[in-house]
């Protein structure tokens, strides 16, 4: 029997053409209890994340680098909601050997980890996760193992060429039945959980006739159909390297019933059989197929009156992405699943016009070209360049893979990344296969059910500090010092307050919490103070899901590691900091200069900063007038030009508006960077802008290099601190025409290039004068599309 479906809003109704016997108000109250847990469930916002490595092989003396993405899981774009992105590497037991807490800005950060003599040979996992993941037993989070090798442990290369199958025979849905046509996914895989490709296979009955033959694909898996008879065994036999493997299919179930999907041009076929001895004692039952994507739920009842009942689905009325079919027994018991995945231009990554290279004396000048980008939107791509014979690039997920499929999966996925690589019509049915032999999908409906929206993990920007004041007098103006990635910041206390807090701040490593105080006396004095930081713990996150391990391998003889030392030394690092602090000052400084108009911006010395000079001195230097009025404590700064009106020119601090000169009183000069001003009149500020304006912008390029004794803070350590964006060194290799270099060297590791406005991409690798070499290209361009693809280019020739 045929039904046609037409949704309506988040649910939708079947229009039956023999007959209309559902009971509504019992369809209606099943319909409100699964769509409102969903809803209920699905409420919160998720994050998924995905982290682009540049190799999956190490040698110790290199870098790891990394881009990681951040993503809302439903609607697909960058996730602004975290900014905190915990990192681990763990070893084979679980034991974590690194971790680093790193700062997301717009969905994107990258950082490097040094895989130094805290790696031995073996395989480590590394694992990127927010807080805000807690709250959820699902599989959001981004694992994947890498392998690291030590050329002084081992003697030769051994490939592991283990015979050892796992055969696994899945109906279509989760069930095979006896006496019905059953649909059922086939996929054999070796010891390590790769497939095994292109094997034969058939499945025979006990007197081993042959029911049924079938050819494995490339990741070891097909799909078959038959019909076992009750009372009968059958087994599947897969044949390799001539020797042939039998196993016996078991739980065949002699009551129920089973589904399957078919997909026909426009349209999708549910289809679910029955055998003769389960139609009586199910055809009185009320069923529900529920069809959503862990976001949005629209729900079909079914009933049988025969041993076959047909849906007819528009593939217009599927979702974009996963579909996950799930069917409820008369008492809301999930007893069916099915996976499908529905392409759309959603997913459909950006490809590169062409790709080009050009000799620079001992680099290459590589450029890629875009197609269909959009000047001034967000562009990040990460691009890892290695030899084209490499076997250190075996990630499973590519960017696309990792959105779009790994969190609605519970099985590992071989190679996730061919199924984005090229939307077609072979790679969609091949995704369909794969999909059949998942079975149960990652959301778990015992846990919908009983979801409880308690998050008592939030999601993090930065890290709070709420700050008590112990002393007895708490009322005053208080200083929370500058960091390199926080401006100064004032908190004035009135009447019984004691505590103020500072939000979003964003401390690195070394990096410590100072609190001055301003005194009625217009001195500035240490106050007595408890901070509190929010978060102050690293967070271990336990959750996994299934994986496959990278490939391994191990040194022969005739291979040479390099000396790897000039690629994360710390000399290095310390010089590349002391450089990028420079530049971002330079930077800073330009950038005001760039948007005064006809203002000044007025430098602050290091020179006059040593001497003590005043923030008094310096403001009457720029043509105001500001004087301490000792007896009353008054810190007052008039414009001497103007003659009627108010003289009080508007004041900021970092951006933030200053509405008591007093505060500004004994902000020690050794904090300030620049001074922007003007003494005319602003019409930007309104009346207030009467008598000009005076922007303070506070540093601590001078004040961490003058850090004496605390006489007048109280400094406190973060417990907490994020990991400072470090530069990538490539190894430095004696020879380039050698079996290792090939095999396990790094050409180039470049995790935030941008597009121009003409969609080109350029950067320098070095010519290793081998004939073709390597891009590994993941991002993110036009705010939110994506792009993944490998590219083989050949210097000789340019392309």
């Amino acid at each position: 029997m045929y039904r046609f479906l037409k949704p309506l809003s988040k649910t939708f109704f079947c229009f039956v053409i023999v007959s209309l016997f559902f009971n509504i108000s019992l369809f209606a109250q099943e319909e409100s209890t699964i769509v409102d847990h969903l809803e209920e469930y699905a409420a919160a916002p998720r994050e998924v994340v995905y982290a682009h490595l540049n190799k999956s092989i190490y040698i110790e003396g290199e870098m790891l680098g990394f881009t990681a993405y951040v993503f809302d899981k439903f609607t697909k774009e960058r996730s602004e909601m975290t900014t905190n992105l915990y990192c681990t590497i763990s070893d084979k037991d679980g034991k974590i050997i690194k971790k680093q807490m790193v700062f997301v800005k717009d969905g994107i950060v990258s950082n490097v980890f040094n895989i130094d003599e805290a790696f031995t040979d073996g395989t480590y996992t590394f694992k990127a996760y927010t807080n805000w993941m807690f709250n959820f037993k699902e599989q959001n989070h981004f694992q994947q193992t890498f392998s690291v090798l030590d050329a002084d442990n081992e003697n030769e290369i051994k490939i592991s060429k283990d015979n050892t199958m796992d055969v696994q025979l899945l109906g279509e849905g989760g069930h095979l039945l006896y006496g019905t046509l059953n649909s059922a996914g086939i996929i054999v895989k070796n010891k390590s959980g790769y497939g095994l490709p292109k094997a034969k296979g058939k499945i025979i009955d006990e007197n081993d006739t042959v029911i049924t033959e079938f050819t494995l694909n490339n990741f070891g898996i097909a799909k078959v159909l038959f019909t076992p008879e009750s009372g009968k065994r059958y087994y599947t036999v897969i044949t390799h390297n001539q020797i042939d493997t039998k196993k016996e299919i078991k739980d065949i179930k002699s009551s129920g019933f089973v589904m399957a999907l078919t997909n026909i041009r426009e349209n999708l076929v549910l289809s679910f059989k029955t055998n003769e001895n389960s139609l009586n004692n199910i055809k009185n039952k009320s069923f529900n197929v529920a069809l959503h994507n862990g976001d949005e739920l629209k729900l079909i009842p079914l009933k049988f009156n025969t041993t076959e009942e047909r849906m007819i689905l528009p593939k217009t009325e599927l979702f974009n992405g996963i579909n996950i079919f799930t069917v409820f027994d008369e008492n809301n018991q999930p007893i069916l699943e099915r996976l499908f995945f529905s392409p759309t231009s959603t997913e459909e990554n950006l490809k590169l016009d062409y790709v080009s290279t050009t000799k620079e004396n001992d680099s290459l000048l590589v450029t890629l070209k875009l197609n269909n980008t959009t000047p001034e939107t967000f562009q990040n791509i990460s691009v890892s360049v290695l030899p084209s014979e490499t076997n250190s690039y075996t990630h499973q997920h590519n960017i696309s893979s990792q959105l779009y499929l790994q969190p609605y999966v519970r099985g590992a996925i071989e190679n996730a990344g061919y199924y984005f690589k090229n939307t077609n019509r072979k790679t969609q049915y091949e995704l369909d296969l794969l999909l059949i032999t998942q079975g149960w999908s990652s959301y778990d409906w015992t846990t919908i059910f009983n979801f409880e929206d308690n998050f008592n993990f939030p999601f993090e920007r930065g890290i709070d500090v709420v700050t008590t004041v112990n002393n007895k007098k708490t009322q005053g103006t208080y200083l929370v010092y500058p960091l390199k990635n926080n401006s100064t910041q004032v908190f004035e206390l009135k009447g019984n307050e004691n505590v103020f807090t500072q939000k979003r701040v964003i401390p690195t490593e070394g990096e410590k919490f100072r609190v001055g105080q301003i005194k009625a006396n217009s001195k500035q004095g240490k106050p007595g103070v408890y901070p509190q930081f929010y978060p102050s713990v690293f967070p271990t996150f336990q959750s996994s899901y299934d994986y496959l391990n990278s490939s391994g391998a191990e040194f022969s003889e005739d291979i040479k590691t390099p000396t790897a030392e000039d690629s994360w030394d710390k000399r290095i690092e310390k010089l590349d900091e002391v450089v990028v602090a420079v530049n971002r000052k330079q930077e800073r400084l330009e950038a005001l200069t760039r948007k005064a108009n006809g203002e000044s911006v007025r430098e602050i010395t290091d020179s006059e900063k040593i001497r003590g000079t005043t923030l008094a001195q310096i403001i009457n230097e720029l043509g105001f007038f500001a004087q301490y009025d000792f007896v009353n404590a008054q810190f007052t700064i008039i414009n001497p030009r103007v003659q009627r009106g108010p003289s009080v020119p508007v004041l900021f601090l970092d951006d933030a508006l200053i509405t008591d000169p007093n505060i500004l009183r004994d902000i020690p000069v050794e904090t300030i960077e620049f001074i922007e001003s003007s003494r005319l009149s602003s019409s930007r500020y309104g009346f207030r802008g009467f008598a000009g304006f005076i922007k303070i912008y506070t540093g601590t390029s001078f004040y961490y290099r003058n850090d004496g004794a605390e006489k007048t803070t109280s400094v406190f350590d973060f417990p907490l601190t994020f990991n400072s964006p470090k530069t990538f060194y490539t190894p430095t290799y004696q020879f380039y025409d050698t079996k290792f270099f090939k095999a396990y060297g790094t050409i180039g590791w470049y995790p935030n290039l941008k597009t121009d406005p003409n969609g080109i991409v350029s950067f320098k690798i070095l010519d290793t004068k081998a004939n073709t070499v390597n891009l590994y290209i993941e991002g993110v361009v036009n705010d939110n599309d994506l792009i993944s693809e490998i590219k083989t280019i050949n210097p000789n020739t340019g392309d």
